[in-house]
């Protein structure tokens, strides 16, 4: 995304971009070995070899045609959901009425991501560090994390608070999830709070993960799946390799149980998170009510010496279990890159590429039935640079139709079915 999405840095002096906010300290307890103290106030864990590679040196082997083949094409786990009714014990009486889903625009402070509790309450993301949720008719803060928008010394950057998931059990358990990049530079966070009638209490971080030691492609998106797993995107930071390395999370959808921990089910080994791989970008994730997982990637940008500059941005439609994706050895509708003799055996190709046309597409939803004419049963892809996108399957492609200009980064369905979309400077309603 570093390329096109400076057109942020620009835009983004209108919808003022901020440091870091102040936040209540989360608690300490993630799965990994080893601590490292940052400026978040908690001790976090230190890196945990299976689950990152910090090598920007290619793989020297291939990952197996085995671990490729033979996948659903649902995403599905065997084992039922982690996050039970039962093993919860959310805080007595932190329920709140059911809510109206906003019925206009709100103004907000470039608004990254979007989720819906069902009890109507719209929460969102604000990259420079608030949570926010729409609730008695207003938005008011959740909770706030500290973060960074902008690399050591105020340059460019794609840090910041940019994902958010509502957990599947909310009524039961009342968890809200976030993702964000920690102002150590070393590290990003995926953290959860617990919901008392919109005030987010009891932070606890669940998942580090690497940040990467420049600006960008730093991924952060959540997704519940109809597993009840929690998906996760991370982008490849620059390491391009990184993303064909099945036991690295780098250029990757991740999956994790609900309380941080590795399933046992999945492709690459019980304690690998890797689900997807092969990605440079992941910006956008979403799942339709079927189980297929969308994502949505963002083109290079002159990463590779030769390649291309500009465009190629993608759209995957249904990605199957343990998929391989080309970056970086090809991009868009399967260009290779130089010295590259093809994209690699068992890789699957993009449902839909921009080709030259930069597009930066970010977040993504998949609409049901009862959603308004128009947008009912489709996919839908927010982009930075041309709005909404409505795609489309075909063979051997799919096709986009045009939408909103303001769905710019991100877009979600609400329990009465209208669509809610994010323009970064607002929120606003379609039908």
């Amino acid at each position: 995304m570093s390329r096109r999405l400076q057109l942020i840095v620009v835009l983004g002096l209108v919808m003022a971009f901020l440091g870091s906010c102040g936040g209540g300290g989360p608690s300490k307890n993630a799965s990994k070995s080893g601590s490292t103290s940052t400026s978040t106030g908690v001790t976090l864990p230190g890196p945990e070899s299976a689950t990152g590679d910090t090598s920007t040196s290619p793989p020297s082997t291939a990952p197996s045609a085995s671990a490729r083949t033979g996948a659903p094409t649902v995403p599905g786990s065997t084992s039922p959901p982690t996050s039970t009714p039962a093993a919860t014990g959310a805080p007595k009486n932190c329920a709140v009425t059911a809510q109206a889903p906003p019925g206009g625009t709100i103004p907000t402070d470039f608004a990254t991501a979007l989720a819906f509790a069902p009890d109507g309450r719209m929460f969102f993301t604000e990259r420079s560090g608030t949570v926010r949720v729409f609730q008695g008719g207003q938005s008011k803060v959740f909770a706030t994390v500290n973060t960074v928008t902008t690399e050591r010394g105020g340059g460019y950057s794609e840090r910041g608070l940019l994902g958010l998931a509502i957990d599947p059990y909310f009524n039961q358990n009342r968890f809200v999830y976030a993702f964000f990049s920690d102002p150590d530079y070393v590290h990003q966070n995926v953290i959860r709070w617990t919901d008392c009638g919109g005030t987010g209490t009891a932070a606890k971080i669940l998942i580090v993960l690497p940040s990467g030691g420049d600006c960008c492609h730093k991924g952060g998106r959540l997704a519940f799946g109809p597993d009840g797993k929690l998906y996760v995107t991370l982008g490849e930071e620059h390491a391009a390799p990184a993303a064909q390395v099945t036991s690295d999370v780098r250029g990757k959808v991740l999956r994790y149980n609900a309380d941080g921990s590795v399933p046992t089910d999945n492709p690459f080994g019980r304690a690998d998170p890797v689900w997807i791989y092969g990605l440079r970008n992941p910006f956008g994730i979403a799942f339709s009510t079927g189980g297929q997982l969308a994502i949505t990637n963002n083109g290079p940008s002159g990463d590779i010496a030769g390649g291309a500059a500009t465009g190629y941005d993608t759209v995957i439609f249904a990605a199957p279990r343990g998929a391989g994706y080309g970056w970086p050895n090809c991009y868009g509708y399967g260009v290779l890159n130089p010295g590259v003799s093809s994209c690699g055996a068992g890789q699957l190709g993009a449902d839909w590429s921009s080709e030259s046309s930069p597009v930066v597409p970010t977040g993504a939803t998949y609409v049901d039935q009862a959603g308004p004419a128009g947008y009912a049963g489709k996919l839908l892809v927010c982009t930075y640079n041309r709005g909404m996108l409505i795609f489309t399957p075909g063979a051997p492609h799919g096709a986009v139709a045009t939408g909103p200009a303001n769905c710019r980064l991100d877009v979600k369905e609400g329990p009465n079915h209208a669509l809610y979309v994010s323009g970064g400077s607002s929120i606003d309603r379609i039908g």
